[in-house]
């Protein structure tokens, strides 16, 4: 594993983060919410939040292999400022004094930004991306860095600079991809949040493999700049930022400190998220579309999915079975692998880009696959990119008019549960079983396309196991700018029981 160590430029001694019987290890699990109301009562320091995190960093993360860069001594001297912040009154809000990390993929000014690739190894950002600096600012102290799979592409998280990282529910499995170090070590302790990136369920699915909350924000809403190598672009086409935490309403909380415009346009528009009134569940109106024809889910996914639309139905609420947008599935998963594709085109080198071009030249026009589909979508024009914008608005009006007839969709998150570490050939190379026969995993897609072509909210919550014990999450899908909305949904259902437990780690 590699490590940053910046020496702090503070005197002060952090707590000894050895022994699980300190004081420290009570805040392992805490949620932000638990630890902010620990700090407000001086129940608490940051320093100790921050000896808390190191703890379980040293416990098992040699193991997990989930943070990859860190600065405990910074982090140390940081907590030591919020603290005193914090005793002469001068609180920066809800996060002030609470560890967090941040996926790989998001610059820290000083630190490596890799991408998993050796190729930028030696390549260190000069400043914090606007997440970075959103946190800093609202007084978070920041840990270290989270491991990526390379160029974010991968439903696993492994590169050939960081390794591979694993699953707390089970280290034979994977945490998911690409936001996978995010999730693992927020499941195991080590931070009380993170914030990933999700273009294709990057936040969505780590969150569902570990058993966890996440939450991928409206597009747009959160800037990504200083979010790649090179510094990114605040707005890419599909892709957003978002939190994964322990609980729902921590989501809220990290939601609210990064979101906002950015730049020039903070000078002059103000984001204003529509609230929730609702505030039973008995008061909603949930679809639930427990499987697809299109991406096939495993029986103990369908199950946990349908189990909580009954229940959500014994308690009162409104269920719409079998709740779809009226579009042609096919169509919208054929336009995102085309739009994705050609959105992360920026990330290929000369040599590669051509070796792309070249490819598509190769793919019959009637080519549903994603093993070629990505190559058209890398060479796609910009006329066709137009287009394609056509099909995208008419998807979009499809959902809204969902939106009139339900409040949320529930619906999986991926196909299976967590899957054991397979790191051979391409993603788009390899399969998953579900329901015992081979599914190629890019199947998994669909269930990132269908609300995020169109830039939706979407929050996981934890909603059941399987057989042996691997977590399932839920997908609720909101209405464009409803984040709080999905978020309501998730507290109320994390209040219900659907909430973390730690792992047997």
């Amino acid at each position: 594993m590699t490590r940053t160590s910046t020496p702090s430029d503070g005197s002060e001694q952090p707590p000894s983060a050895s022994s699980p019987r300190g004081e420290a290890s009570r805040y392992r699990y805490a949620t932000v919410c638990q630890a902010a109301a620990a700090l407000r009562a001086d129940e608490v320091d940051s320093v100790t939040l921050v000896s808390a995190c190191e703890a379980a960093v040293n416990a098992d993360n040699e193991r997990l292999n989930a943070v990859v860069v860190s600065d405990f001594s910074a982090a140390y001297t940081v907590a030591a400022t919020r603290d005193r912040e914090r005793c002469a009154g001068q609180s920066r809000g809800p996060l002030h004094g609470i560890p967090f990390t941040i996926k790989e993929s998001f610059d820290v000014s000083g630190w490596p930004t890799t991408l998993g690739d050796s190729a930028h190894r030696d390549n260190r950002a000069t400043t914090h991306s606007d997440v970075v600096q959103r946190l800093v600012d609202a007084g978070a102290v920041l840990l270290g860095k989270t491991n990526v799979p390379i160029y974010l592409r991968d439903w696993q998280s492994y590169n050939a600079i960081y390794g591979t990282t694993r699953n707390p529910r089970d280290p034979l499995r994977t945490p998911g991809g690409s936001s996978g170090g995010s999730a693992a070590a927020v499941c195991a302790g080590m931070a009380y949040f993170d914030v990933g990136s999700d273009i294709g369920s990057s936040i969505r699915n780590p969150a569902h493999f570990c058993g966890i909350f996440s939450h991928k924000s409206t597009h747009g809403i959160v800037s990504l700049k200083g979010h790649g190598v090179g510094g990114g672009m605040a707005h890419p086409d599909i892709n957003v930022a978002g939190p994964l935490a322990r609980s729902a309403r921590d989501l809220e909380l990290v939601l609210q400190a990064i979101a906002g415009p950015s730049g020039e346009a903070a000078q002059a528009v103000r984001l204003v998220l529509p609230t929730c009134a609702q505030t039973d569940l008995r008061s909603f109106r949930f679809g639930v579309l427990p499987n697809h024809p299109l991406a096939e889910v495993d029986g103990s996914v369908e199950q946990c999915v349908t189990k909580l639309g009954e229940a959500l139905e014994r308690c009162g609420a409104t269920v719409v079975w079998d709740a779809r947008p009226a579009l042609d599935a096919a169509q919208l998963l054929r336009t995102y692998v085309l739009l994705l594709r050609a959105s992360t085109s920026h990330y290929l080198d000369d040599e590669a880009f051509a070796a792309a071009l070249a490819a598509s030249q190769t793919v019959a026009a009637d080519d549903a696959r994603y093993a070629g589909l990505q190559y058209v979508g890398t060479a796609l024009r910009h006329r066709d990119w137009l287009k394609l914008q056509k099909l995208r608005d008419t998807y979009s009006a499809a959902w809204r008019r969902l939106f009139s007839e339900i409040d949320v969709l529930l619906c999986p998150v991926a196909a299976t549960a967590a899957f054991p570490l397979d790191e051979a050939g391409a993603p788009w190379q390899r399969t998953l079983a579900v329901n015992g026969r081979p599914q190629p995993m890019t199947t998994q897609l669909f269930w990132a396309a269908h609300s995020g072509l169109c830039g939706l909210p979407s929050t996981v919550v934890p909603a059941g196991t399987t057989a042996n014990g691997l977590p399932i999450g839920v997908q609720i899908v909101a209405p464009l700018y409803h984040d709080l909305r999905s978020l309501r949904v998730a507290a109320l259902l994390e209040e219900a029981g659907y909430a973390f437990t730690p792992p047997p780690l």
